[in-house]
């Protein structure tokens, strides 16, 4: 079996660290929370030890059966994000079903209290476009 070819193990070292190091700003900053972190830690991880560690890769991409350890690579960081778009789907159906009972919560605490919501602001069609105001 092949090896990575110099030039493409080095972008995908430089790759999977500056996603490491990515994430961890991100976290560091708060703009993303634990859980999701996590999942995008152990990707960057695996990848990193993929991209270093050529026999182990060699060996993943013989036991798949897959001929070049550059797709090797590829496939299991496809896989990484295949789990983290099934976990952002789970947790927006989540939020999505919380959501809709909160809404109905609020109207049923409306209709108790005889009282209406207060409508939804309309939208300037032109609220986009920047308007000049005339000066006198």
């Amino acid at each position: 079996m092949e090896t990575l070819d110099g030039r493409v193990q080095f972008l995908a070292i430089l790759g999977s660290a500056l996603l490491f190091v990515f994430v961890l700003e991100l976290l560091r900053r708060r703009r993303l929370a634990e859980p999701y972190a996590i999942l995008w830690l152990a990707a960057s991880v695996v990848l990193l030890i993929l991209s270093i560690w050529d026999e182990l890769l060699d060996s993943l991409a013989d036991a798949v059966g897959i001929r070049t350890p550059s797709n090797a690579l590829f496939v299991v960081g496809f896989g990484f994000v295949l789990i983290l778009l099934l976990s952002f789907s789970s947790v927006i159906s989540r939020l999505s079903r919380e959501n809709k009972l909160l809404a109905q919560e609020i109207a049923r605490l409306n209709d108790e209290r005889g009282t209406r919501p207060a409508p939804a602001p309309q939208e300037d069609p032109g609220a986009g476009e920047r308007q000049e105001s005339p000066i006198p």
